[in-house]
């Protein structure tokens, strides 16, 4: 962290726990990019380079994706309560963490409901989600200069997404052989924000109003 981004806030320490809940949301991302990469790379029936990572929960032991959803849902729920003790107040301060609780329970759908049209939908609202909630960080870390840069980083990771995602559905329809390396590279685009993101806030930065505790009693 910079010199020049050290306010009052950001010498007070997080309790253990509030730490815990922030790491749930690297747990989570991790975790779920990891088990779906390496389901797919060692299914026999599964082209992970043409397939979206959905077809994981319709082949042979697709319970093992099914589950990989739901366990992602419920750490990036555990996140959204440490987002919550971060914030205070402020614009976002229940908007931002009211969005990645609906994420997860939609991640938490994704498993629960593996046939389309439903797995469809609760996949096109949940991606939706995720978007909206960069255009709140965006908002959130306007003005800030612990954040400086930041706006702009969440604003270009939303164009990217939207890009790959425009590409993705264009090679899907033309059964185009990288269909499913497009879908990946829109989770990976959300994991490296997600990361960066987090450690930030590990590494001391806070967003919590400058001057104002964010494991303050309240």
């Amino acid at each position: 962290m910079d010199q020049a981004d050290t306010t009052a806030n950001d010498s007070v320490p997080r309790t253990f726990w509030h730490t815990t809940l922030l790491c749930c949301g690297i747990a989570g991302s991790l975790l779920f990019n990891i088990i779906y990469f390496s389901f797919g790379a060692i299914s026999a029936d599964y082209d992970m380079m043409r397939q979206p990572i959905g077809d994981l929960e319709l082949i042979r032991h697709g319970w093992i994706q099914s589950a990989n959803c739901i366990v992602a849902g419920l750490l990036i729920c555990a996140f959204a309560v440490g987002l919550h003790k971060e914030m205070v107040r402020g614009f976002g301060s229940i908007s931002i963490p009211l969005v990645h609780v609906l994420t997860a329970f939609g991640l938490i759908l994704t498993g629960t409901f593996i046939h389309p049209p439903v797995h469809t939908l609760v996949s096109i609202i949940t991606l939706a989600l995720l978007m909206i909630s960069f255009l709140l960080f965006a908002r959130r870390f306007a003005g800030d200069t612990r954040w400086k840069g930041w706006t702009s980083y969440s604003l270009f990771t939303i164009v990217l997404m939207l890009l790959l995602l425009f590409v993705f559905l264009n090679a899907q329809s033309s059964n185009g052989p990288y269909a499913g390396v497009f879908e990946r590279l829109i989770v990976v685009a959300r994991l490296v924000w997600s990361i960066l993101f987090i450690l930030k806030l590990l590494g001391g930065r806070r967003l919590a109003p400058e001057g104002v505790p964010s494991d303050r009693p309240r």
